[in-house]
Order: C-alpha cells, then sequence, then structure tokens
C-alpha cells in the first residue's frame, strides 16, 4: 500500500513538473484553435469585466488557473482574479528591493541627476541635428560649423559626467513607447517569474510569496528592452546581454553566453530529444548547457522566429526557411536552407503566425502579407488602412486571424489564400497581445484590465 501511494505521489510530482510553461502569447504560437471568441466587443459591448490600472505596459497577459498575471510600469507584477477582474496581490521590483541599505539611500539622488544630465544631453544633441540640416544648405557656414563643434563638446562633456556617476542601480536608457515591463511573466503553474527592463529579475509562487529577486545585468540598447523570459529544459531562460539559464527556484545562473540581443522573444523546442532554444538573431542554442549548436542563421530585428515541424522560420523585411537537422550532436551544424523571400519593405514590429501552411504577417504601417511556408512565395499582401503602428503580435484564435495596432483596432481577417476581411473591432489603445480562452477575450489595454466575451 505504501509503495502504491508512493508511486502515485511520484506520479503527481511529475505531472506537476511536467505542465507546459505559459507566457508570452501563452505557448509562443500565438494560436488558440479551441477559442470561442465573441463575433464583436467594444467598450460597452460585450464587456464581461474591466478594471482601471495604476499604469500602463506592453506584457501581455498570463493566464494561470483563475488568476490573469500582468506588469506594469515600471517594474510592478499584479495578480489579478479571472473572475472579475480584482487585485489579489502585486509586488514592486525595484533596485531598492535589491540594493543595500546605503545603495537604497543613494538611488533617487543618483537617478535624478543622471537623468537630468542625459535631459541636457539629449536637448544639445537634437541642436546638433538641426544645425547640421541647415549646414547642408550653408556648407560653408564658418559660424554655424562652429557652434555645432562647440555643442558636440558640450555633449561629450555632459556624457562624461554621466559615466562618472554610472553605478548599477542607474537605470538604462528606453524608449517611451517600450518602457521597462514590456517583458510578458511566465509560469509553470505553480510558480510566476518576471523580468524587467532595468536587469531585474524575479520568481513569485501563485499567491504572490516572493521566492527570490536579482539583478542580472543591463540591456545594451538605449531604447530598452522587451524579450520575455522562457521556460526550457526546467530552466529559466532570460536574455539581456546575455541569454542565461537560472535555476528557476533559487535564482543561481547555470550557464550563459553573449550572443546578439534582439527585441524578439526566444522560441523553445526539440531537435529528437533534445531541447534548443531559438533566438531572434538566428542562434541555436542546447538548452541543458548552454551549447551554441548553431550561429547568425539571420537576424530578426523586432519579431519572434516560428518553430514548427521541424523547420524555422524567420519573417520581416524579407525571410528565410530552415529546416532543423533529425538530432543534436556535438559538432555544431548548419541547417539546410529552405527558402528566402521578400515580403514588403519595412519594419515588423509584431511577431507573425503560422496556420495551416501560411505565415501571416503585418508591418508597422499595417501591410498584412501571407506567406506559403511550403515556399516562401508571397500569397498575398493586404493594406489595412489602420494607424499608426502595429505592435501586437498577429493572432490566430477559433478560426480566424486578429491583428491589432496601438489604437485598439482590431481587423479579424479569415485565414486563406484570398484575403477575406471580416470586420473590424474598436477597444481602447493597448501594444500587448490579445489571450483567448475559451469564449473570453482578455486584453491588457494601456489604462484598463479587459475581459471581453458573452455574459
Amino acid at each position: 500500500m505504501r509503495v502504491a501511494v508512493a508511486c502515485l505521489a511520484l506520479l503527481l510530482l511529475v505531472s506537476g513538473l511536467a505542465a507546459a510553461p505559459v507566457g508570452w502569447r501563452t505557448d509562443g504560437t500565438g494560436k488558440y484553435p479551441t477559442a470561442t471568441p465573441p463575433a464583436d466587443w467594444a467598450p460597452d459591448s460585450n464587456v464581461v469585466w474591466s478594471v482601471a490600472l495604476p499604469s500602463w505596459s506592453n506584457a501581455t497577459p498570463v493566464i494561470v488557473g483563475d488568476r490573469i498575471f500582468i506588469c506594469t510600469e515600471p517594474d510592478t507584477l499584479m495578480c489579478l482574479s479571472k473572475t472579475d477582474g480584482s487585485v489579489l496581490w502585486q509586488s514592486a521590483n525595484s533596485y531598492k528591493d535589491v540594493a543595500t541599505p546605503e545603495e537604497a539611500a543613494q538611488i533617487d539622488a543618483v537617478n535624478a541627476q543622471v537623468a537630468d544630465l542625459r535631459k541636457q544631453a539629449g536637448q544639445k544633441q537634437n541642436q546638433v541635428y538641426k544645425l547640421n540640416t541647415e549646414l547642408k544648405d550653408k556648407p560653408d557656414d564658418a559660424e554655424l560649423k562652429a557652434k555645432i563643434e562647440g555643442l558636440k563638446g558640450e555633449v561629450k562633456a555632459l556624457n562624461q559626467q554621466i559615466a562618472g556617476l554610472e553605478k548599477w542601480y542607474v537605470l538604462p536608457k528606453t524608449y517611451q513607447i517600450n518602457g521597462f515591463s514590456t517583458p510578458t511573466p511566465v509560469s509553470d503553474g505553480k510558480h510566476v517569474w518576471v523580468l524587467f527592463n532595468h536587469g531585474i529579475a524575479a520568481c513569485y509562487d501563485l499567491d504572490g510569496k516572493l521566492v527570490w529577486r536579482k539583478y542580472f545585468e543591463k540591456p545594451a540598447s538605449e531604447y530598452g528592452h522587451s524579450t520575455s523570459p522562457v521556460l526550457a529544459d526546467g530552466k529559466l531562460i532570460i536574455h539581456l546581454l546575455h541569454l542565461q539559464a537560472i535555476d528557476p527556484l533559487t535564482g543561481e545562473t547555470l550557464w550563459k553566453v553573449r550572443l546578439q540581443e534582439s527585441w524578439g522573444t526566444p522560441q523553445v523546442g526539440k531537435i529528437g530529444d533534445t531541447e534548443i532554444i531559438v533566438t531572434p538573431a538566428g542562434d541555436l542554442v542546447r538548452a541543458n548547457d548552454g551549447k551554441v549548436l548553431a550561429q547568425k542563421l539571420t537576424r530578426l530585428e523586432y519579431g519572434d522566429p516560428i518553430l514548427a515541424d521541424g523547420k524555422v522560420y524567420f519573417i520581416q523585411n524579407g525571410g528565410k526557411a530552415w529546416k532543423l537537422p533529425a538530432e543534436v550532436t556535438e559538432a555544431a551544424f548548419t541547417p539546410e536552407l529552405l527558402w528566402e523571400t521578400q515580403v514588403r519593405k519595412d519594419r515588423y514590429y509584431a511577431a507573425s503566425v503560422l496556420h495551416d501552411g501560411i505565415i501571416y504577417c503585418v508591418t508597422q504601417v499595417g501591410i498584412l502579407s501571407a506567406i506559403d511556408a511550403a515556399n516562401g512565395q508571397v500569397i498575398y499582401e493586404q493594406a489595412l488602412n489602420e494607424k499608426p503602428t502595429f505592435y501586437p503580435a498577429v493572432t490566430f484564435a477559433g478560426g480566424l486571424l486578429y491583428v491589432s495596432n496601438d489604437k485598439g483596432a482590431t481587423i479579424v481577417v479569415k485565414p486563406g489564400r484570398q484575403y477575406e476581411e471580416v470586420k473590424r473591432i474598436k477597444l481602447e489603445p493597448f501594444r500587448s497581445c490579445p489571450v483567448f480562452e475559451g469564449n473570453r477575450v482578455y486584453v491588457r489595454g494601456l489604462t484598463k484590465m479587459w475581459c471581453l466575451g458573452t455574459q
């Protein structure tokens, strides 16, 4: 009897550990084939509930059982009730939370000083840009040249002052649209992990108890960071300056490798029995030990790769598809290039989605393209005529495609080899991705969290 109970306990433990991670775009694909969303929604139509939030964020909601995890600027993880949107708990993750008392006493003053110097440097640099424009029309204007050189010297001096104040707790630069909380949390059903642009990651249990919180490093880009953490091979994977594997329950770094950063989020999959990480910069990494198996296949500036059926697709201004080997050996390899394609030249902020052999992608200004995943042929390109910027990933749910922009417009399209628009839906502005579950749609707006569906 004891043996039977022990076996049952082990089975339950293994089942718990084997739970599929839930994070960016839920499972990373942005596909919800069994969802039955409402045909329409609006701020005053098919709203099950909505709640005002203390600040904005671009992070996508993560649904775990009866809880919804979202982020809020600049460094707060919030847990809401899926039933009515009420706040179950929330926790900030600031530099003060991980600093020594001596460091904590200095953080506000030093950051305020650096922010002021950065503002001054930025203003003077803008003057340099304007004067350089004038100089094109007056190339021999000595007074104009002297002004430019003088301003450059002032910018250099300000940057030197900033460098002298740099500490680990000085906030990195970020773009105002990106902020510090764009990375989406990830959960294994028992814990939730979160990463912020200032380099702090943290682990909580579902009831809000802090397991660990730690500063790792800052990203290099002065426009911020948006790469979400993922779980692979029982490890937490984050990518700031380095791609790192973290022990999920202690915060200890298990391995790290310096690889090119991007804005998108890595995909996790398998080659044979080996779990791999595919970065947006075209690197394939073994999740167990960080060994780089293939490198720089191509680089996505903003979006995510698509990993499916032993192939990996990189779609943006141009695109490539690669066939992965059947299994991994100790030697590095180069996957087989299947095709290259050329779609509309522009920025592709939104991640793409693959459905029924067709890849759907959208430019920042709303040109939707359908690409044949078998050969890279561009099937169609369609202007959606909505402005200004398409940030949320293209999503497939309940047999339809949902393509949204940051003004809250969502264009609903039938998948297929011809463009067929179903309808257009309006909500408040948002830059996160909609999440579908059953007959509900969850949208993290810039001011509210929305649960949409038929009553």
